[in-house]
């Protein structure tokens, strides 16, 4: 039984660094994105991660060659050379968290924050930005310590575990079995946790917590993959599809 604070997580898909479609040029975590995911009525996931000089900027990858075609990590730029930038040769500029927040809208916010070093600054800024919104939110990580943060400082905001199988990341068997297997996930008091649509259905710890709070599988690419899953989860971040309103009925 979903309790009924975290109900809002399941009633409304969650479109994946907005309804982006980088092909046609509405790229993702831009502007556009985040406006057409409203315009739609969908939810919004998005990535959260801080630069040189301090401001949260909007932005999945931790270095800017793949969207803007800089070379170089984010978090070694400020906020000035990053606005210089534009998102695979259109228009769109890396938004600020302030700007994504008032380009959703009020919508269902689903806010990754990215793993960084010296967990603390980006954490109180971004708790601090989410005060104002008008609309339902909650905050996720790969990092369990971040996921921890809140639990201990902002208790109120409702917070989740990332994780997936970890293969192929180059950590040790120890540290895979730690995160794939969500044994931190009590500790810093995930109450929900997004899994990885790929090892989903083999993994038997995100079962054992489905029984007791929410399941979000991310990333969600088709209906067919949809259809799949459906079972095993209770809500899905999804793109490069337009699903079924089944969230809607």
């Amino acid at each position: 039984m979903i309790r009924q604070e975290y109900k809002w997580l399941t009633d409304v898909y969650i479109a994946h660094r907005g309804f982006f479609d980088n092909a046609k040029g509405i790229p993702e975590n831009s502007l556009p994105a985040f406006e057409l995911a409203v315009k739609n009525g969908f939810g919004i996931e998005t990535d959260v991660q801080m630069s040189k000089d301090g401001v949260l900027v909007v932005f999945h990858d931790d270095t800017l060659k793949r969207m803007t075609g800089a070379v170089g990590k984010l978090c070694d730029y400020t906020f000035e050379e990053l606005r210089a930038l534009r998102l695979l040769d259109t228009d769109c500029r890396i938004p600020t968290f302030e700007e994504f927040l008032q380009a959703a809208d009020g919508v269902n916010l689903v806010v990754e924050i990215k793993t960084h070093e010296n967990i603390g600054e980006v954490e109180q800024k971004v708790y601090t930005a989410l005060k104002n919104y008008k609309g339902n939110y909650c905050i996720e990580s790969f990092n369990p310590f971040i996921v921890r943060w809140f639990k201990v400082h902002a208790p109120e905001v409702i917070r989740g575990q990332l994780s997936f199988s970890f293969e192929n990341t180059g950590f040790s068997a120890f540290k895979r079995w730690l995160l794939s297997k969500l044994i931190l996930c009590k500790w810093n008091g995930s109450q929900f946790i997004a899994y990885d649509a790929t090892t989903l259905k083999t993994n038997k710890a995100v079962a054992r917590f489905g029984k007791k709070i929410p399941i979000i599988c991310w990333t969600v690419k088709s209906q067919k993959q949809y259809d799949e899953l459906h079972d095993c989860f209770d809500n899905m971040i999804f793109d490069s599809f337009y699903p079924k309103r089944r969230d809607l009925q």
